[in-house]
């Protein structure tokens, strides 16, 4: 009858569902890559266009483009999706910060807690609790170059749709020229 009553037990405690300590692995910061691929679907499903106004190092172009898959979208949304901080790698690796309302204006900073984390801040802004933007801050150094970029990629007013984005930066390479360039891309449809 003890053996009975221990089986019993035993099985109701190991049907319990315990969560382990690791379970939690998830950064919960913004997941701009979730927001991307919905966004994809979407200029896929419109089949929309880019607009490119290239600039570097003095030299300028224009370029207009047709994505026709996932693939060629998420191509021209790399550095975007390179910029997601809500990874398991990264919990724990940012501040975040929420900046009141002002004029129906609000903010919410993540700050990277040091230097060596790539994305150094991550910036969505509001108006009237609709997401307008999102601002990041890139920063790469090693002893053979550094890498500063300025990403911001821009909602409609509804905060429903992307309708464009800007890249700017510079390259600084050993043995090499340091270079700046400029990327304005407009959503046309």
């Amino acid at each position: 009858m003890k053996y009975l009553r221990f089986c019993f037990l035993l099985v109701i405690i190991l049907s319990c569902n315990i969560r382990p300590e690791n379970a939690e692995t998830a950064a919960s910061y913004f997941n701009i890559e979730e927001l991307l691929n919905r966004e994809i679907n979407y200029l896929l499903s419109q089949n929309a266009g880019l607009e490119k106004s290239l600039v570097s190092n003095g030299e300028s172009e224009l370029v207009q483009l047709k994505p026709k898959s996932k693939e060629e979208w998420k191509e021209q949304l790399s550095l975007f999706f390179d910029a997601n901080i809500d990874k398991p790698g990264f919990k724990d690796a940012y501040f975040e910060e929420r900046l009141s309302p002002l004029s129906g204006m609000s903010k919410t900073i993540y700050s990277a807690r040091t230097s060596k984390t790539p994305v150094q801040t991550f910036e969505c802004l509001y108006t009237n609790d609709i997401l307008t933007q999102i601002n990041i801050e890139l920063v790469e150094k090693n002893i053979v170059f550094s890498n500063l970029r300025s990403l911001k990629l821009y909602f409609d007013p509804k905060g429903e749709h992307i309708i464009g984005f800007d890249v700017t930066g510079n390259e600084n390479m050993q043995l090499k020229e340091k270079m700046q360039f400029s990327i304005q891309a407009v959503i046309t449809y």
